[in-house]
């Protein structure tokens, strides 16, 4: 039921909007509309925080972040099907087929660091193959050390020679053949394609290795070489032939990123994606003041502003802007949640892009508008940050406890009626 009124709501915004653009746009000479404005300075802001949320990513990460976060290790999922021949693991089972070599292989951000350093690769002989999920795992509800892994091998940052202009990324290639029988036999109880990557030492800085969402040619893979042999007659002698190369990427991967804690400042909403930081923000008096408005009043702006810290980290983020589908219950909202129990609804507020000149404004007269239609309810909205491109960096807004007004958020409304 939940989907149909979300689907319903976002129907009747697309028509709103057309309606309200060329009813504005013709009345706006009309002698007998009026024009007033409403300025909203009630408007109370505050986090909370769930686990990280980086699944999708692009990149995969290990080691530590001068920001306090640690990644120890990221887990990996192979998938039963070859990318680049029709094989699969179930056939390379065949008694005439022989492996003869076989590598995981990760690929590095950057062409550029240090190729001196080891990384251990682990293997699940005795677990079931549904040792994390991309979507829900996090540090809270999977831990190293009730994995029961096993080691596997170690293998270096390596990086071929470029030809003149050439980009050649550094990888990791660890030796598997000696495990591979454990990714072909399905028919072991225990068998998985469950894959972990951790640094042998300490790292004083942030690595980013390429993951399954960055596209084919770099996704985390398994690379495997075999030749078919073919028995010429009945002496069995035999004879090696079509020697083929095999590609199984990964489908699911993640890092599991263990986020610091964060001291909270007086008069500072904290965001953040690797931190996990939400913002939740109310305008208590709202109701109040449009219920006693004509029904008819046509809103043409709407603007939520705030400001906050103005230095160069704090530029050039995405901020997602979501209403509240049903009341907020404060008490769950304490520590770190295990699941984020805020539902929203969704497309109706666009994401925006934050430049660097300390003030964000959000234009929410769609939501606005619905809620003087009494389409939607005053619950309040969700902040996030999105689509950074780095997900350890922490950003801060003025909240209403500021300790100066002027920079406290504020509402800003104008509006036309009969």
């Amino acid at each position: 039921m939940k989907n149909i009124h979300i689907s319903v709501c976002f129907s009747l915004l697309i028509a709103l909007s057309a309606c309200l653009e060329n009813t504005v746009s013709t009345d706006f000479n009309n002698p007998g509309m009026i024009h007033d404005t409403l300025s909203v300075s009630s408007v109370t802001a505050f986090h909370y925080q769930a686990p990280p949320e980086i699944g999708n990513s692009t990149l995969l990460y290990l080691g530590a972040d001068s920001n306090g976060f640690d990644n120890p290790f990221a887990i990996f999922k192979v998938q039963e099907n070859s990318i680049n021949t029709i094989g699969t693991f179930a056939s390379l089972s065949d008694s005439t087929v022989k492996i003869d070599s076989a590598k995981f292989i990760l690929t590095f951000n950057s062409d550029t660091v240090d190729i001196g350093m080891i990384f251990d690769l682990y293997y699940f002989p005795n677990s079931l193959d549904s040792i994390f999920s991309e979507s829900k795992s996090n540090y809270l509800n999977i831990n190293e050390s009730d994995l029961a892994s096993e080691y596997v091998s170690s293998a270096r940052l390596f990086q071929k020679p470029p030809d003149s202009s050439e980009i050649i990324y550094p990888t990791l290639s660890f030796n598997v053949l000696h495990i591979i029988e454990s990714f072909i036999d399905s028919s072991s109880l225990s068998f998985n394609r469950t894959l972990m990557v951790k640094p042998k030492f300490d790292l004083s800085n942030t690595l980013s290795f390429k993951s399954s969402e960055s596209g084919f040619a770099f996704a985390p893979q398994l690379h495997l070489f075999s030749h078919d042999t073919v028995y010429i007659d009945s002496t069995s002698d035999s004879v090696a032939v079509d020697t083929i190369s095999h590609e199984f990427i990964c489908t699911q991967d993640l890092s599991i990123i263990v986020p610091p804690v964060v001291d909270n400042n007086p008069g500072l909403l904290t965001l953040g994606r690797g931190l996990s930081y939400k913002g939740l923000i109310e305008i208590p008096d709202l109701d109040s003041l449009l219920s006693p408005l004509p029904e008819q009043l046509i809103i043409t702006k709407a603007e939520l502003s705030f400001y906050y810290p103005f230095d160069t980290t704090q530029s050039n983020f995405y901020l997602q802007v979501q209403p509240v589908s049903d009341s907020l219950h404060y008490e769950q909202l304490n520590g770190v949640l295990l699941d984020d129990p805020i539902d929203v609804i969704p497309n109706i507020l666009p994401v925006v892009n934050i430049s660097n000149n300390g003030k964000v404004v959000l234009n929410i007269r769609e939501y606005l508008q619905l809620i003087h239609f009494g389409y939607v309810s005053n619950y309040g909205l969700k902040l996030e940050v999105v689509n950074t491109s780095n997900p350890f960096n922490l950003y801060s807004i003025f909240s209403h406890s500021s300790l100066i007004d002027s920079l406290n958020p504020e509402l800003f409304i104008h509006y036309v009626s009969p």
